[in-house]
């Protein structure tokens, strides 16, 4: 089996042929089709209201199925990505080991050349080779042993960083009602969320 195809056709579950899902072998009287548009911007067939325990019931496992096909192809595709991702690097692996081999023949001669002109790029028939100075490097490795250092000795160093603190905002504009110029702020409104059924064993 091919390592870039991992999986074999029998083995990715397909479209739910009508009938099969849990909603519809539950709530046979239920009509998919009608009910639910299969293009967003289309407006259903039929409206639909849910005013009962039967329909919410149905609702509840249709949210329930979706989500659960959406995460099977979510990871399928993640799957694909990761090996076609391993694939190109590996692909690549001796060309950029060539070209870091090259490069480092080839960067003493291009120095010695330039330095003898006024411009940093050499031109060759088959190409331009060029020197950029790249930037400077500055890795803190240690923040506070750093820190405590520059307090001591080079105060200029450290910077004191002035942040607003969220939760005092929150509570002075939306608890005691007070606006303050630059913020912007909305009470949380109620969203619905879809669980699965915790059964426990018998």
């Amino acid at each position: 089996m091919s390592t870039l195809y991992p999986f074999s056709q029998d083995s990715i579950e397909q479209t739910p042929i009508p009938g099969s899902s849990l909603s519809t072998i539950l709530f046979p009287d239920f009509d998919d089709t009608q009910i639910i548009p299969s293009d967003s911007e289309a407006p259903a067939t039929v409206q639909f209201t849910i005013d009962d325990p039967s329909k919410a019931a149905w609702a509840i496992a249709r949210i329930l199925e979706t989500d659960a096909r959406i995460a099977q192809r979510t990871s399928l595709a993640d799957t694909y990505k990761a090996r076609i991702d391993q694939w190109l690097a590996m692909s690549n692996k001796p060309d950029n080991d060539s070209i870091t081999y090259l490069s480092f023949l080839l960067e003493p001669y291009v120095k010695d050349e330039i330095a003898k002109q006024k411009s940093r790029t050499l031109s060759m028939p088959t190409g331009n080779a060029s020197l950029r100075k790249l930037p400077d490097r500055l890795e803190i490795t240690d923040s506070a042993e750093a820190l405590a250092y520059c307090e001591a000795e080079h105060p200029e160093a450290v910077i004191i960083k002035k942040e607003l603190d969220k939760s005092v905002l929150k509570d002075l504009i939306l608890k005691q009602a007070e606006p303050i110029p630059g913020i912007e702020a909305e009470i949380g409104p109620d969203k619905l969320y879809i669980k699965p059924l915790k059964l426990k064993a018998a």
